[in-house]
Formats: structure tokens, sequence, C-alpha cells
């Protein structure tokens, strides 16, 4: 330290201990790097972390002084993250399909679900596709089962076989969009499909492979009956959301109370992560320790807040596998249990370093879960929290001299209060990247709806799993459905305000990027050294505001869809069609309107054989969907200053901007910006060269 001048000494001094929490940082920053790259790199570079290894084996970054030393500390960690992700790509690598195929189909059922729709859907393993190679078939694939009820559907565990129309998992529905082949990818999820007028054959159980494989398909039995009994116990809206939060099942959600509940900023209640969790945990280790307390004999000759931390890393251990072991069920198992297993070693259980070693564990384990918006939002939050309850907790004496009970009643309230906008503010920032909404009334909402969650929903999900094998579950159940209907109630009401769901336009990932950079370094230094992090959220918020604009056109794959920015919003070829792509479109434009409003507005004319729509700068748009379209006549229409999509058209060479039926299928996705020189595509079938992005199409020979 001596050698550095200064203030600069003496913060680092003040601040060496926090050092290690950028740990993660770097870690994180690794992962990142690999998703960002278009190309994928050499196995070999999972290797990179063996050089900074080799520096500090040889004492090389000591040599060098306390800033060669971080450094080196710093490039372990980022080439740890990147050779994690490296790994984890290739380990988990299994096939998917390459393009649509009608097939028999057989497999065994692993998870039963429903569609938007309301239709049964499946997940299937040992999957067999009559005609196709094994060396090529998908570990799993999901189909949809529109002729049956679900009374009709064969049990977890039988296999099926069935004649269905099988495609590729869809990749993004413009540039820079969701990528749901590649979540697909990291869940091994080689294919989804539909079965229509067909049989489902049911072959019978199907063996199990070992021990586990007997326990997950048990596991999976188990969660399908309690979501039953939990829906027939409490009819309607409150069995549903019950079936959600305690395991996992959210497919009986209605849509309108899905749509109240995100407008209201309550949506993360349907999802069980880190909230759910802590609750259980936080339950059951303060049910354990007052009872051990109450029985003078335990409490004097027993550790009761180790034996209350046991009890609850069991019980949260249960409900993981419960909930179906979803991946933000996991991180939340793996925040609890760092915490709990702080306790059992005397370690403090709410600290930044406790957050640092979930945070490199779940990483780790799972680098994907980096991009996930659950991640994001659940360590951003409880860095958050822990962060300023730390600079607050010296605030708190000022009330110390109170009496007893109006002091607990005040610090509830402040506390309740203070965590709401803290969580609040830590998570807007992703919800808006995200969801592209934001939730105006928010905070009003939690205040109402997340007490309730905590002191009574929960408990009384705790109650009634306890009574349930003496079959004395039915007084809390009752009682969990009054709570429940008191925050599907707050969800209504204030859905209801004006302006309670606002737009947010989609920004660019540099956005992101100084979101998280300025927001842990705001939380994980300490000294005034830390508000640097303001700037860092001031420039993203300046970025945001100044975001590049959103595409002209885009046109969806294939181009089964296409939306032109007009003077009153994006307008839709087509009312409804690809609705997945049109909801993505208008919410990434910041845009209320549903497929079918923006289907009306001014922006495309009708033509004689499709659609025209003046872009701008001189250009036009000509869409031609016909499957008799001639060569003829899109020669015709290629004239300068024209962006022609033709569906079924075959190759033609001309002035224009030509997207045909192979150039559309080599494409995927496209969005365009028309400019004063030209127009600018850019697509998402070239975009990238990775594991989980479909084969290049060879281009057709010219006719």
């Amino acid at each position: 330290m001596r050698r550095l001048p200064g203030w600069i000494a003496d913060w680092a001094m003040i601040e060496n201990r926090r050092a290690v929490l950028w740990l993660p940082v770097a870690l994180g920053l690794g992962v990142w790097t690999y998703f960002a790259l278009t190309e994928e790199p050499p196995a070999l570079t999972a290797l990179s972390a063996l050089v900074p290894l080799a520096l500090l084996w040889r004492g090389l970054a000591r040599r060098g002084g306390w800033w060669a030393y971080a450094l080196c500390l710093l490039w372990l960690a980022f080439a740890l993250g990147f050779g994690a992700a490296v790994l984890h790509t290739r380990l988990i690598a299994s096939p998917m399909l390459d393009a649509p195929l009608v097939e028999t189909v057989e497999g065994r059922i692993i998870e039963i679900s429903r569609a938007r729709s309301g239709a049964p859907r499946v997940l299937l393993d040992r999957v067999r596709i009559y005609g196709h190679e094994t060396a090529l078939t998908p570990t799993h694939i999901r189909l949809t089962l529109l002729d049956l009820v679900p009374a009709e559907v064969p049990a977890i565990g039988q296999r099926l076989r069935s004649y269905a129309r099988l495609f590729p998992p869809g990749g993004p529905v413009e540039p820079g969009g969701f990528d749901f082949r590649r979540r697909a990818f990291f869940e091994r999820l080689g294919g989804v499909g539909y079965v229509r007028d067909a049989a489902v054959l049911d072959l019978g159980a199907a063996p199990a492979a070992d021990v586990l494989d007997r326990l997950g398909l048990a596991l999976q039995r188990l969660r399908a009956r309690v979501s039953d009994a939990l829906r027939t116990a409490l009819p309607g809206a409150e069995g549903a959301f019950a079936a959600a939060i305690v395991v996992g099942d959210r497919s009986a959600i209605d849509e309108r109370d899905a749509d109240a509940l995100r407008a209201a900023n309550l949506a993360h209640l349907l999802a069980i992560s880190g909230l759910h969790m802590g609750l259980l945990t936080g339950l059951v280790f303060a049910a354990v320790r007052v009872g051990l307390a109450g029985v003078p004999m335990l409490a004097l000759n027993l550790p009761g807040k180790k034996i209350a931390a046991a009890a609850a890393l069991a019980a949260g251990a249960g409900y993981l596998a419960l909930s179906g072991t979803t991946v933000a069920t996991q991180r939340a198992f793996i925040m609890v249990a760092v915490a709990l297993v702080a306790v059992l070693l005397d370690r403090p259980a709410l600290s930044l370093r406790a957050l640092a070693v979930a945070a490199v564990i779940v990483l780790l384990l799972r680098p994907i879960s980096l991009l996930d918006a659950g991640f994001q939002m659940s360590f951003a939050a409880t860095t958050a929290l822990i962060a300023g309850y730390e600079a607050l907790g010296p605030r708190l004496r000022i009330w110390s001299d109170l009496p007893r009970l109006p002091r607990i009643v005040l610090l509830f309230v402040l506390g309740l209060v203070f965590t709401s906008i803290l969580a609040g503010l830590a998570t807007a920032p992703f919800a808006a990247f995200h969801f592209n909404r934001t939730s105006v009334w928010g905070l009003a909402a939690n205040l109402a709806a997340v007490p309730a969650m905590g002191f009574w929903i929960m408990p009384m999900a705790i109650l009634a799993g306890l009574g349930a094998p003496f079959g004395l579950e039915g007084w809390a159940l009752a009682g969990m459905g009054h709570g429940i209907g008191w925050v599907l109630g707050v969800a209504h009401h204030v859905a209801s305000w004006p302006g309670a769901m606002a737009p947010v336009a989609a920004a660019p990932e540099t956005v992101l990027a100084l979101v998280s950079l300025g927001g842990a370094w705001l939380a994980l230094w300490r000294t005034r050294v830390r508000l640097a992090g303001l700037g860092a959220l001031l420039l993203a918020l300046v970025l945001w505001h100044h975001a590049p604009p959103r595409p002209a056109v885009l046109i969806a794959p294939d181009g089964r869809l296409i939306g032109v920015l007009g003077p009153e919003g994006r307008a839709m070829d087509h009312p409804r069609t690809q609705s997945f792509a049109a909801e993505t479109w208008l919410r990434r434009d910041g845009d209320l309107a549903t497929q079918a409003e923006a289907a009306l507005r001014p922006g495309f004319t009708r033509v004689p054989g499709g659609l025209s729509a003046p872009l701008g700068h001189g250009w036009r748009l000509e869409v031609r969907a016909s499957s008799r379209i001639e060569t003829a006549d899109l020669m015709r229409l290629c004239q300068p200053n024209v962006l022609l999509v033709a569906r079924h058209g075959s190759y033609i060479d001309g002035p224009c901007h030509y997207l045909g039926r192979d150039g559309l299928a080599r494409a995927g996705a496209v969005a365009a910006w028309v400019e004063a020189e030209g127009v600018r595509l850019i697509t998402t079938g070239t975009a990238e060269h990775r594991p989980w992005s479909p084969k290049p199409k060879p281009r057709a020979a010219p006719e």
C-alpha cells in the first residue's frame, strides 16, 4: 500500500476486505463474454485459467505488487467463468431438429403441463422418431396434444406413440430478441410439435433406468397429484395460484389474472424463487428455534440455532424437489443453502460474502443462468437489500429509546417500506429491459400483498402440508385461499388504476451492462467512492433515452408476418398470424397495442397480388405472399429503392433488395432500417455460429 499515493492508499486500506466481492463479477463477465461471441471458441480456451493460476503459484503476481496480485485474481475469475461456459455447453449438448418433419414419435412422459390454449402438453424422454437417425434424435421433445382433454392423457412414466408434426425450437423473432432455441439447447429440448387428428397410443409403463430415475418419476407424479388436489380444494383462480407457488405449476393461471399481476408488479409471487424459498425456510427456522427454546431442557443442552438451520435446510431441499427443481428454484435454494450453512459454521447468514459464494456456485454449475432475467433480478434485489441495511443499520439506533412494542411496530413498517423500495429500485431496470414494461404502482401493490404472502399464505401452506398425511389440511387450505384472494384482489385493483403499466422501448445491451456494473459499484464498496456508480447508472439512463431507432421493417422467420413502423406505431400485415412475433415486436417497440389493433393501423396498402408500404427516403416495401407468383412479375417489381419480400418467390437478380423463398429460409428473422444511404438489413440466420444456432442452409442455384 505504501507504493500508492495519498488517498488511493487510504481507500485501498479501507476497502481491501471488500475487493473479494468483485470475483463473482469478474466470473460473470467471463460467462457473458462467452455468450456474446458470434463464433464458438475452441475447446482448449476452457484451460485459459491455467495462465493466472501459474502466475499465482510461481508468486509472480505478488512480486509485481498488490495491484498485480489483484489483477491476476480477477483474470483467474474471468477465465474460470469463460471456461465454465465453454465446458458446460459441450457437456449439455444434444441433438436438435434442423428442419420440420411429420413422423411417428414414441417416448416416455416425464412431465405434463398445459399450453397457452389450454391443451395438454407432454415432455418426452427416451425419444424415438421413426425414419430418423438415432444419433440425431433429440433427448427431449415437447408435444401439444390438441385433440385430447387432460383426463385422456397417459400418466407420467407411461410411453406413448403418435403421429406428430415436429419443428426445431424457434430462434429469435427479431435480431437481438429472446432466443428460445438457445434456452431449449440448455434444457436439452431438441424439438417441439403437436398431435392433431391422430390417436395417442398408450404403450404402458416404461421401466426405470436406475434409482434416480425412479425417484424423479415419483416426484413428478407427486407434483401432479398435489397440483390436482390444490385445484380441487380451491376451485378457480385461488387453486391455480396455490398450484403455482407450491409445485410450480402455472398452467392453470387465467390470462386476466396473469396480466393483473404483471401490471401490479406482483408477477414475481407466481414464480418459486428467492422470496418463496426464503419465506419457507425462514418460517421453519423460526418455528423450530422457538419450539426448542420453549423446552428448557432442550434449550440448555442442544444447539437450537444450528438444529433450526438444519431443519430449514431440509425443508428447503424438500420444497426444491416438490417444485420441480426449475432453474429459478435451484438458484433460490443455493442462495438459501449458503446462508443456512453459514449459520451452521457460525458465520453471518446474510452478508455480501455469502451472496458472492452463492453467485459463484450458480454460475459455475449453470453459466447460462447469467442471461436469465430471474438470476439478474434475484441477485440485484438481494445485493441491494444487504448493502442497504448494512448502511442503514447504525441509523436505526436512534429509536432504541422507544418502548419495546412501538419500536417493533415502527421498525416493521419502516422495514417493509424500505425493503420494497430497495428491491423495487434494484429490479426495475432489469424488468424494464427484459419485459419492456414498468409498473407505476408496484410499490403500493407490494406493500399490500407481500405481507399477506409472508404472514398468511406461506404459513397456511406449511400447515396444510403438515396436516395432509392425516387428512387435516382442509382448514389450512381454506385460509390459504382467503390470503390468495386478497393478493389477487390487490392485483386487479391496482391494475385498474390509470397508467398502471408503462411501456418501455427496447434498449441496447450496453445499457444492461452499465446498470449491472454501476449497481455493483454502488453496493459493494463502503466509502464515498461508491457514489461513482451513480454516474454509470445515469449514463445508462441517457443511453436508454437516446437508444437507436427501432427497425422500420420487421420480418418473422419464413416471412409469415411483417410489421412496418408507421405514423401510429407498428402496423401488421395479418391480424392473427405468428402472434408471439407480433407480441414481441410491439412490446419491444414500447407499444401496448394488440396484434389485432396493430393490423388496423395505417401503413400497408393493398395492391393487386399483395401489399405495399412506404418506408421513407424514397424507399418502399413490396410484399407478395402468393404461391403462384411468376418470376416475370418479381422482375417487374424488383426496381431500385424497393425492398421486395416474396415468401414463395424463386431466385431473381435485380436492382432491388430481394428476399425470396430461399433467402427468407437462410435469413431467419429480419430487421431493416431505412437510411439515406439505403436499406440496412440484419438477420438472425447468419448472425452467429454457435452450438444452438441452426445449421446454415445452402443457397439455391440461380434459375
